[in-house]
This record gives structure tokens, sequence and C-alpha cells, in this order.
């Protein structure tokens, strides 16, 4: 049994890039293929992911700074 039970038994990881595919990339552009494959795929999941248990957290509106005055004396001179 295999920890990826998803994963067909043929499938192996590419020893260039480490990628799962049938064959290893014979370019190094088919590595890089594969890769920008899996960061969308991963963006992609990480999209619709929400915290688990607990409550959620809100941040705060961001507030436009106030606007100050500054003054300079001359009194200690």
């Amino acid at each position: 049994m295999t920890g990826l039970p998803q994963v067909p038994l043929g499938v192996r990881s590419c020893p260039f890039c480490g990628m799962a595919t049938d064959v290893p990339h014979e370019t190094q552009e088919g590595c890089i293929a594969a890769l920008n494959a899996e960061i969308s795929r991963m963006r992609g999941l990480l999209a619709h992911l929400r915290p688990a248990g607990g409550r959620e957290t809100t941040e705060p509106e961001p507030q436009a700074p106030e606007d100050i005055r500054l003054v300079l004396s001359n009194r200690h001179r």
C-alpha cells in the first residue's frame, strides 16, 4: 500500500524535478512546465481553504492617518 492512494501505480517521480510523471521529463522546459502546473494547482487549492475550527479572524479596517500640524519653536535657543 502506498502513501498516495489516488496516484496510479505506474506513476513515478521525475528524477530531475521530483514531479509525478509516467516517464522523466526529457528537457528542462518539461520540468518547468510541470512545476508551473503544480504551482497553479496548489494556488487553486489554497484559494478555497478556510481555517479549521475556532472563529474566523477579522482584521480591523485600515484607518487613514490623521492630519497633524507640526510647529517649530525658537524657544530653546
